[in-house]
């Protein structure tokens, strides 16, 4: 097995309160009986650096064992494509994606601590996103992750890998973090990289042929609307040019060919509900760009229709929290962590198409050979990342109502026996509420 170490601790386990196991009655022994919301953040903080953050690149890991052990690629496998192009679901199938996402909590740390610590970690997920958005030879593509060569890389990138990614760099360059000659480097790939987009049509474009696309933010549904929206308004945010802010005006306006809801209006009404797909944590980086495009909105009728959107998405969000109710921390299903078995069906594939075919069977195959895995899928991502949708409203009074349910979320879990590293976003919806006054 080709693994990457890192140093190895665990924590020692604690017997919970019978009360609060009475409100989570999945399981008896979830919450150590001294640990507050703030105790419980130190330790999925800990988890994070310790496991999932690779040492030499600073990228995210998609899942590492309790030890810190990750599978990771050979250049010769992933030149090879091996076990799919798209990379998904293997240890470094989301660095843009998790990077960016993580970037806002990184900042916000460093915003509530003030720690020379907490700061660099913030400049290391920078330098990480920059590596990935500078190893390709195509504008505009935003690796997904990196072999142990640091040059090596799939592919295909995604739509969820460029959204979370410019939305993280965006809110770096903005955070008093970076020197004046960082800034400058990261705000020259952000316009390039935007710039890229909008002459691929906004589709997102793969590294090598035969590929093409994977992707894209043109349309007129939820994974389009506020990110190609949040897109061009960070452009003219970024660079001063109002070549941008007329570009998204003019986007604003576009009416919906199909005669459907338009871009604005999908804004308002917000994210869809996903409860019985668990996929918020697809469907939230429109909620990001919602929140970043209420931050630099000044018009008051779309800064409403953009505040309009974060309250809906924060309701539907609501529906998901229960879920980690069902999560026991005791549970001991496989975890396939050398996901070189999906190399069983693997071929090889001339067309995106044939990419994402494979993906789709070899992803049925990894759930029964990884239990585990769909698992935190349901009851640990789903509703950490509807944590954090919650907590991007900006109406306070969202956040206090719904405050004790988040924390309940954030103290269930033991993040030293969490195999897959999705439960980043409990730092960030207790960051924020910390920043607003609210614990």
């Amino acid at each position: 097995m080709n693994t990457d170490m890192h140093s190895r601790r665990q924590f020692l386990q604690r017997t919970a309160t019978f009360a609060l196991a009475t409100q989570f009655p999945a399981i008896l022994h979830a919450i150590p009986a001294d640990d507050t919301a703030e105790t419980a953040i130190e330790k999925a903080h800990l988890e994070i650096w310790r496991r999932f953050i690779d040492p030499r690149w600073n990228t995210f890991y998609d899942h590492a064992d309790f030890d810190g052990n990750v599978v990771i690629p050979t250049p010769e496998e992933c030149r090879a494509n091996k076990p799919n192009a798209l990379s998904w679901d293997i240890s470094i199938t989301d660095g843009s994606m998790f990077g960016g996402m993580y970037m806002e909590a990184a900042i916000h740390r460093w915003m509530i601590t003030k720690k020379a610590e907490d700061r660099e970690k913030a400049h290391r997920i920078a330098t990480g996103l920059m590596k990935l958005a500078t190893v390709g030879q195509t504008k505009g593509f935003l690796a997904r992750g990196l072999t142990a060569d640091g040059s090596e890389h799939y592919p295909l990138s995604s739509n969820d890998q460029a959204m979370p990614w410019l939305d993280g760099m965006w809110r770096y360059v903005r955070s008093g973090i970076p020197d004046e000659a960082e800034c400058r480097q990261i705000k020259a790939k952000i316009i390039e990289t935007v710039e890229a987009l909008h002459s691929h049509k906004w589709k997102v474009p793969a590294d090598r042929p035969p590929f093409d696309y994977f992707g894209g933010f043109s349309s007129f549904d939820w994974q389009g609307a506020s990110r190609l929206l949040f897109f061009i308004k960070m452009a003219a945010d970024v660079s001063g040019d109002s070549r941008w802010e007329d570009l998204y005006r003019q986007t604003i306006a576009e009416k919906n060919p199909k005669g459907k809801a338009s871009r604005l209006e999908i804004c308002a009404k917000g994210m869809i509900s996903t409860l019985k797909i668990y996929h918020t944590w697809t469907h939230c980086p429109g909620v990001a760009g919602l929140r970043g495009l209420w931050e630099m909105e000044n018009d008051p009728k779309l800064k409403a229709a953009y505040e309009q959107g974060l309250k809906a998405s924060a309701e539907v969000a609501v529906e998901s929290l229960p879920l980690a109710e069902q999560f026991d921390n005791n549970d001991k299903q496989k975890f396939l962590l050398d996901w070189r078995e999906l190399n069983s069906l693997w071929h090889k594939q001339k067309t995106v198409r044939e990419a994402i075919d494979l993906a789709k069977k070899q992803l049925l195959l990894l759930d029964s050979l990884s239990p585990r895995r769909v698992y935190e899928i349901q009851y640990m991502r789903e509703p950490l990342f509807a944590a954090w949708v919650i907590t991007l409203c900006p109406d306070p009074a969202v956040l206090r109502q719904h405050a004790p349910a988040i924390l309940k979320v954030i103290r269930h879990y033991r993040y030293d026996r969490l195999y897959t590293s999705q439960f980043f976003p409990a730092e960030s919806a207790y960051y924020r509420l910390k920043l607003n006054g609210i614990v």
